[in-house]
Formats: structure tokens, sequence, C-alpha cells
């Protein structure tokens, strides 16, 4: 099954239980305007409410992977709109927040794993986007910068709290002050990148991840990326709590009994998601 759902600023395409989201304005280094803002809340609901798909893998046309909000949305660009010019609470409850906001967490709290294949520079707000998934790999290449502190901003897309989750503190503290950059090889020591590959083979790298984690249990996968978030804001004795229930639901299923056939018949599992 191959499916392609048309947009303007993005290419989103499903085959084999695998979405594939790819952000396409190649010539402003797939940087978020407003229509690609509007087009990703979109594409974020259809995959999550598609029971086909299992996993949602998330790069970007052309040399980059994504140069963070379009300055055309800023403060004496093209958009029409003048943020300058809007009081704290107009500008709070704005579209430029609240879609952010449908962005951000509509990836994060995504029931399905989240893949981001970074393909070059990976800036501002489109750095926020790949720390938003759960897993991302990268060209050798790639380049990871703030970039809002040189603009006197604060970053509104969620850094401050992704950061320190995939950096650690120290290394979050430093990107967000200064605004320097990150190298994909130092992004890899300190474990914010799961593989780094030259550009012509980082497809490929990410590709047999991908597999592997659509060709698993649906349920049991779920459950995990469940609580593993959980975890971040509960204590260890609620986590193994739910832990008892979420196995319960797994001993129950069929992909648990076609696990256990195939491992005992030396064959690959064929996991429905039931």
């Amino acid at each position: 099954m191959e499916e392609h759902m048309k947009f303007e600023t993005i290419i989103l395409e499903k085959k084999d239980h695998l979405a594939t989201l790819t952000l396409n304005r190649p010539n402003s280094r797939n940087a978020m305007n407003r229509k690609m803002m509007d087009e990703l809340i979109m594409a974020m609901e259809d995959v999550a409410e598609d029971d086909f798909i299992r996993a949602l893998l998330i790069t970007g046309a052309g040399k980059a992977f994504c140069a963070g909000a379009d300055l055309d949305i800023m403060p004496g660009g093209k958009s029409g709109e003048d943020l300058a010019a809007m009081g704290v609470e107009a500008l709070r409850r704005s579209f430029l927040f609240k879609a952010s906001r449908k962005i951000m967490i509509g990836i994060q709290t995504m029931e399905k794993p989240t893949v981001a294949m970074i393909n070059g520079p990976c800036v501002g707000a489109g750095f926020d986007l790949a720390l938003s998934c759960d897993l991302r790999t990268a060209s050798d290449d790639a380049v990871f910068m703030c970039g809002f502190v040189k603009l006197g901003l604060f970053p509104g897309f969620g850094a401050a709290w992704l950061y320190p989750k995939a950096l650690g503190l120290a290394k979050a503290m430093e990107m967000l002050y200064t605004g320097d950059a990150l190298s994909a090889a130092e992004a890899k020591e300190i474990g914010m990148l799961n593989h780094v590959a030259s550009r012509e083979s980082l497809e490929a790298v990410t590709m047999a991840m991908v597999t592997k984690i659509v060709n698993g249990p649906p349920i049991a996968i779920r459950l995990m990326k469940s609580q593993v978030y959980k975890g971040l804001t509960s204590d260890f004795a609620t986590m193994l709590d739910d832990a008892a229930v979420y196995e319960s639901i797994t001993l129950a299923s069929k992909d648990h009994v076609e696990g256990l056939t195939a491992f005992r018949e030396k064959r690959p599992a064929a996991f429905k998601g039931i």
C-alpha cells in the first residue's frame, strides 16, 4: 500500500507502515512559514489517526533539514503581520505560538515512534522539531544551532524543555546562552543522535533502524514509548505498577503468541498489532 497526500510545502508519503514527511521548501532551507505550519498540523493529525502507520520519519528536501522559522513571519518580514506591534497577550495567543504548540506536542505525544533524519543544517525551530522526535539520525555534515539568542529572542518552540533532556544540562545551557553551533560528531558523542552517516548513506542507515521498528510489535512499542515519557515525571514505584498493566496487555495479545511461535520456528515474526 502506498499513499500520497497533496500539500504545497511538505510531502507526506505512506508505504509499508511508514509515514515519511519531507519539509519541502528547499530554496528557503525548509524554513517554516505559516503555510508549512498549517500543513504540518494537518499531516500530524492524519498520521496519528492512521492505524496502518506504525512510525513517522521526518526529513528535509535538498541540503538542509530546517532553518527554523521563516524570517518573513518575523517583525519586518513579508508576511503582512507586524508581530512587533502586537501586545504581549495578543502575541501569546497568535497563530505562531498556537501552531508551534500543536506541531511540537503532536510529534512528541504521538503514540507511534517518530524519527528525524537530519540531512543538513538544523537550526532554531527546526532543531526543536528534530528534538521532539524519539530518535534522530544525521549526515556527518549536519550542524545544530539554537539561533534565537542571536536575534534577541527567547526560544518559543520548546527548546528550554527539549535541550536538557537531549543534550544534558551543561551543553543545553551553553547552546541556549551562546547560540554556538554543535557538530554532528559532538551530537553523537553526547547521545543526542542515534546514528551519524555520510550524506550518501544516511537514508540507508536510517531505514535499517526504521525497518526494525515498523516490523516490530506495534502494541508493545506504543506502550514502551508511553511509559518512557511518563517516567520523566513519575516515581519508580508508580512506573512499576504501570509496567505490570502494560505487560499484561501484551501478554494477552496475539502479537505475543506470534512472537513466541516465530521464535520457536526460527523465522521472523509477522506482527499485526492485535
